[in-house]
């Protein structure tokens, strides 16, 4: 019967969140004051502002009461292999995209990262990802990918702003069919900073990533940036 008020009590501050009765930044009311509203004792709420704060939907800040979060854009590239482009798509979101950079250069240091010789050339972009309508329009992520010369010789006449690169990739047989990727909360760098136009000393999420064509070829390496502050990421597992 406990878990049963528990779990009513939690809906239905979730539904009020989800409907915009409490809105981002919203003060909830306090614990008192909610828990005779809704019918429960104290231990029964906190039991269900713990659950929703742990799924980014409160913020509790001690001394001062409960707060709506913002809310977080669900990242998917953590839990299948597609773009960004199509990770917007499938999400009914607005993607605007800006090309900063697509140019050839030598490998150097990074040829590691792609198995090429450090003379070789590659190809790189870098491009910075908004998403209509969410977080004022700030930038979600800012990414900076490398290529091998050799395998898409004219990538850097492309028009990355509103096409997918992975479908580019594909076009000539160069399929991602496996990605190794790492995820690490840093303090980025002061261009980094300035990319996602944050305030100072805010961390983000930082993606290295090498992709993997279907005969084992690395074919991409990337490094993305995600505000930690409105970034979540899904990541499914099987066994």
């Amino acid at each position: 019967m406990a878990e049963n008020r528990y779990r009513r009590v939690m809906e239905t501050l979730r539904e009020r969140i989800e409907t915009g009765q409490y809105q981002a930044g919203d003060r909830l009311p306090a614990e008192t004051e909610l828990a005779t509203a809704l019918g429960v004792s104290r231990p029964t709420l906190r039991q269900a502002l713990a659950q929703l704060e742990s799924e980014g939907l409160l913020n509790r800040v001690k001394g001062s009461g409960t707060f709506v979060a913002q809310p977080k854009l669900l990242h998917e590239s953590t839990a299948f292999l597609a773009g960004y482009y199509q990770e917007a798509g499938k999400q009914h979101r607005l993607l605007r995209t800006e090309v900063l950079t697509l140019d050839v250069q030598r490998a150097g240091k990074l040829g590691d990262k792609l198995a090429i010789p450090e003379s070789a050339q590659l190809t790189r972009l870098v491009r910075r990802r908004r998403i209509e309508g969410f977080d004022d329009g700030k930038p979600v992520v800012y990414t900076t990918v490398y290529v091998p010369y050799a395998l898409f010789p004219d990538m850097a006449q492309q028009n990355f702003t509103d096409t997918s690169f992975y479908a580019r990739l594909e076009a000539r047989g160069l399929k991602v069919c496996h990605a190794s990727r790492v995820l690490e909360v840093v303090v980025p760098s002061p261009e980094v900073t300035a990319m996602l136009e944050l305030s100072p000393f805010e961390p983000v999420i930082h993606v290295d990533s090498i992709g993997y064509d279907c005969r084992g070829r690395r074919v991409e390496y990337a490094r993305s940036y995600y505000p930690a502050g409105s970034s979540r990421f899904l990541i499914e597992v099987d066994r």
